[in-house]
């Protein structure tokens, strides 16, 4: 069984790449992770009162939830376990600490520049992802898939298939 990091903004379309997961392994259960990149603070009365999920699960909207939901229903026998953990800070180690306690076996890199920071501390992962040393799933999402996952609806989901 392979964990699989996914880096998301907490949009649908960010959801739409497990499509290209399932299909990448196709016979075999996966662990998806959608990791969410954060800055840590930068002021020291932030960082002595900051904790690590308390303020950002906010950021996790109902449709994404809505979205995990549909996604473990339409995948119940290829996705084993579907999470969101928030990765905070921005450095290789760091990030490669964090790829360590997930047990990441490989990495989604989508190649559409399409992220939107949903906060001021959120930012794009993708330096790191290239910088580190994990396999990478190099991907984009196709021509059918990205005109009907664009429309980042909940339904979009469902008829969304690789």
């Amino acid at each position: 069984m392979k964990n699989i990091l996914i880096p998301t903004d907490f949009s649908i379309r960010s959801l739409g790449y497990v499509h290209s997961v399932v299909a990448h392994y196709p016979n075999e259960s996966v662990n998806i992770i959608f990791m969410h990149a954060l800055h840590m603070p930068d002021s020291l009365f932030d960082f002595i009162t900051y904790t690590r999920n308390s303020r950002h699960i906010e950021l996790i909207t109902a449709d994404f939830k809505d979205g995990c939901e549909i996604i473990r229903n339409k995948y119940a026998s290829s996705v084993n376990k579907l999470k969101v953990e928030f990765f905070h800070g921005n450095t290789r180690v760091a990030f490669r600490n964090f790829c360590l306690a997930q047990n990441i076996d490989v990495i989604l890199q989508p190649t559409d520049n399409d992220f939107v920071c949903p906060s001021k501390r959120s930012y794009n992962p993708t330096k790191l992802i290239a910088a580190s040393k994990y396999p990478l799933i190099k991907t984009t999402l196709t021509g059918s898939t990205r005109k009907i996952i664009a429309k980042s609806t909940i339904s979009a989901l469902l008829m969304a298939t690789e």
